[in-house]
């Protein structure tokens, strides 16, 4: 089961940043080859294409300069001067043809190599304009450049003449109409310079194709080497993870004595930081460490123990230490664990108050079952002997006194029963500010009677729902003890603070405090520190307020004052 709870490695096949990097970096340079062979390629051909248009419009003005001048040297009609330019030209080993023809793609000259897919383009040179135009014929590697063909241009001093002389010439080949010329380079040498960046961009790209296998190939084996390492890393994390969610202090020491490690909970037990703790000796940090925990040889030891930070109150904890040892069996430290027991010990405080309060209210409600009887039965009779005709003054001073005492004993008897045996709780909706009020008036004489003045504090108007009656008695309770142990001219306080979820009703007074051993037992029944109090009206409070699912705070000092506060729920908790 453990081994399921640790974090696996991933067995499938998965890219690793690194090497996600290096196949990414890969594929971006056969795409950047890939990408910058083609720009090259095109740049490379407009260039051509620059070039060779250039070219071909020099030699087509070079042509027809040279017909302009056959036509002035020349004179006799029959014969086609322009083959004998064209044969002339040719002598390039750079141009491929020449070849003139009229609107009817009749030739006029033709001269060098001339294949029929060249041939075929001739029936749209009637759609040439003023600019030449160009194709390539990549099977023949040629570049063909075409234009209009005007030997005779308006700068010549000649004009009649010329004219007259290009008529005489068209007598040899007649022309129809416009003429339009070709001229045809040969690509080869381009061809050759592209095809050597080509197998060198083929090359290229099988080097990255290498290295791109390479780098898959080259993470495999990473990733398998890895595989173990990423097991021992998630072991390590699932560890730290378990570790930090323990709620107690976790303390590993090597063979001399010093802290190697800790947990989170180990700063706040010590309330010291991290980096304070590691590397020092534990009894440096922890004085009262019981020996034992540090010398024994058991694999598992349990202390109980307490430790004191700065001017706090000792802190009660429960120790354990085990053995650290390596796979040979050999003893490299041990490991501490320590728990705060102070909420355990006050629970367990709280659990045998409870129990024994438990108990003494039942014995409290059972006793007082059984003495209210007798006690009604002695008031009627001590009434009926104080009210006899006849009956002497003495005599009706006792009967007055015994009346009386009986019924200090009913009212004990009846918080007996409330403290033993408490009614059901009557929730309703409460308006505090109301409460108080109404609290404050049933005491507004003894306040008067005193003189002492009372302070409410309660402006803001709050609203909680439990049993009025109950809180009232609570309430009054507090206030009396508040009016006993203040003197003339003191001052008592009701004040009300309450948040989303709580609410505090304070109850502060300027009179003579409580000691610790008075705070620590004031809601004991039957405690009390006045001549004539019984002990149970705190205890009753007491009770009443833990029904509502509330606490008391107590805040006293001796000779200046005490303030117990009541926190309440706002809402009924079930």
């Amino acid at each position: 089961m453990q081994d399921n709870l640790i974090l696996k490695a991933p067995k499938t096949f998965a890219i690793s940043k690194p090497a996600a990097l290096l196949l990414l970096i890969s594929a971006l340079l056969i795409g950047i080859l890939v990408i910058a062979t083609i720009k090259n390629r095109d740049r490379s051909q407009k260039l051509m294409e620059l070039s060779f248009m250039r070219e071909g419009k020099t030699m087509i003005h070079a042509f027809e300069a040279g017909t302009r001048t056959s036509m002035m040297f020349r004179k006799s009609a029959g014969h086609n001067p322009l083959e004998d330019l064209a044969i002339e030209v040719l002598k390039d080993q750079g141009i491929a043809f020449i070849r003139i023809i009229d609107e009817d793609n009749a030739v006029v000259v033709s001269q060098g190599n001339i294949s029929q897919a060249i041939l075929k383009n001739y029936s749209d040179l009637k759609n040439i304009g003023n600019n030449p135009v160009f194709s390539i014929s990549w099977p023949d590697n040629i570049f063909e450049i075409s234009q209009k063909f005007n030997p005779i241009t308006t700068s010549l001093h000649s004009m009649s003449m010329m004219e007259s002389r290009w008529e005489q010439w068209n007598l040899a080949f007649k022309p129809k109409g416009q003429m339009y010329i070709s001229v045809g380079f040969y690509t080869n040498e381009y061809e050759k310079t592209r095809q050597q960046d080509m197998y060198h961009t083929i090359f290229m790209l099988v080097m990255l194709l290498l290295l791109f296998f390479a780098g898959l190939y080259f993470h495999y084996l990473y990733q398998r080497m890895g595989i173990t390492h990423a097991t021992l890393l998630n072991t390590q994390l699932y560890t730290n993870n378990v570790l930090e969610s323990i709620p107690d202090s976790l303390i590993t020491l090597d063979q001399d004595g010093n802290i190697v490690s800790c947990n989170k909970n180990t700063e706040e037990l010590f309330k010291r930081r991290l980096k304070d703790i590691i590397g020092k000796k534990v009894l440096d940090i922890f004085p009262t460490c019981p020996p034992e925990i540090l010398t024994t040889q058991s694999n598992v030891i349990e202390k109980d123990a307490e430790f004191q930070v700065a001017s706090c109150e000792p802190v009660p904890i429960k120790m354990g230490s085990a053995q650290l040892k390596d796979h040979q069996g050999n003893r490299i430290g041990r490991v501490l664990v320590i728990r705060d027991v102070r909420e355990i010990r006050s629970m367990e405080k709280q659990l045998e108050h409870s129990r024994r309060l438990a108990a003494l209210g039942a014995m409290a409600a059972g006793i007082a079952h059984e003495v209210r009887n007798p006690l009604g039965t002695l008031r009627g009779l001590a009434h009926f002997f104080g009210s006899e005709d006849g009956a002497s003054d003495a005599c009706r001073e006792y009967s007055k006194f015994m009346i009386n005492e009986v019924d200090r004993l009913n009212h004990l008897v009846t918080e007996l029963l409330q403290f033993g045996a408490p009614r059901e709780l009557n929730f309703e909706k409460i308006d505090i500010k109301a409460m108080l009020e109404k609290t404050v008036t049933l005491l507004e004489q003894d306040f008067v009677e005193k003189r002492i003045s009372l302070v409410p504090k309660y402006d803001e108007k709050t609203d909680l729902y439990g049993d009025t009656d109950l809180l009232i008695q609570t309430l009054l309770n507090l206030l009396k003890n508040s009016i006993q142990a203040t003197p003339p001219g003191g001052e008592v306080s009701l004040t009300i603070k309450c948040d989303k979820e709580m609410c505090r009703i304070s109850v502060s007074d300027t009179g003579t405090g409580m000691s610790e051993e008075t705070k620590s037992r004031m809601f004991d029944p039957f405690y009390t520190t006045k001549k004539s109090g019984t002990g149970l009206g705190l205890a009753v409070s007491h009770r009443i307020v833990e029904r509502h699912n509330g606490y008391f705070e107590i805040n006293s000092v001796v000779n200046v004052g005490t303030t117990i506060t009541i926190v309440l729920p706002l809402e009924e908790r079930t």
